[in-house]
C-alpha cells in the first residue's frame, strides 16, 4: 500500500526531526518525556498519517479531511497536555511544539511523496523507520533534569582556566 509506505517514511523524518528538537527543550519529566515516546508517537502519526490518506480514498475532498483531521489531533494533543499542565509544570511547553513539528512534517511529506508519485519501497520505509528509532532509542537517556548529587565539574573542565598567581 503506497500511501502507507509514504506515511511511515514521513512520520520517520518526522521522529528524527522530534527526537532532535526534544533535546534541547526542557522536559517536564525525564522519566516519561524523552526521545523514546517522542519517536514512537511520530511513527504512530505516520502509520495514521498513511492509513488516514488511504482510507479517505479518491475522494475529491480527501486534503480537506487530511488537513482538517491532522488539525483536529493537533488540537487534541494541545488538549491532553493544557490538561497535563497541572500535574506536570512545563508539559505545554515541551508537547506542542513537538506535536507541531511532528504532525506538521508527517501530514505536509506524506501528501507531497503521494502526489509526487513517490513511493518509497519498503526496504527505505524499514531503512528510515530503523534510524527513527536507533535515534530514539539511544538519546532517551539524555535529559535535562539534574541527577540530584553535588559533584564537581569534570577535571578537564577545571584546568580550561589557569589559575593566576600573583608574583
Amino acid at each position: 500500500m503506497p500511501a502507507l509506505r509514504a506515511g511511515l517514511t514521513a512520520g520517520s523524518i518526522g521522529a528524527v526531526a522530534g527526537v532532535l528538537v526534544n533535546l534541547p527543550l526542557e522536559s517536564p519529566s525525564d522519566a516519561f518525556f524523552n526521545s523514546a515516546p517522542v519517536m514512537a508517537g511520530s511513527l504512530l502519526a505516520g502509520l495514521g498519517s498513511g492509513l488516514l490518506w488511504h482510507v479517505l480514498g479518491g475522494s475529491p475532498r480527501r486534503p480537506v479531511f487530511f488537513a482538517a483531521s491532522l488539525a483536529a489531533v493537533f488540537m487534541l494533543v494541545c488538549a491532553a497536555a493544557a490538561a497535563g499542565e497541572s500535574q506536570l509544570a512545563r508539559s505545554v511547553s515541551y508537547i506542542v511544539p513537538l506535536a507541531a513539528i511532528v504532525l506538521g512534517l508527517t501530514g505536509v511529506l506524506t501528501v507531497l511523496f503521494l502526489r509526487a508519485r513517490w513511493t518509497a519501497s519498503w526496504r527505505l520505509t524499514l531503512l528510515t523507520a530503523i534510524v527513527a528509532v536507533g535515534l530514539g532509542i539511544g538519546l532517551a537517556g539524555h535529559g535535562d533534569q539534574e541527577t540530584g548529587r553535588l559533584e564537581l565539574p569534570p577535571r578537564a573542565a577545571l584546568g580550561a582556566f589557569p589559575a593566576v598567581y600573583p608574583s
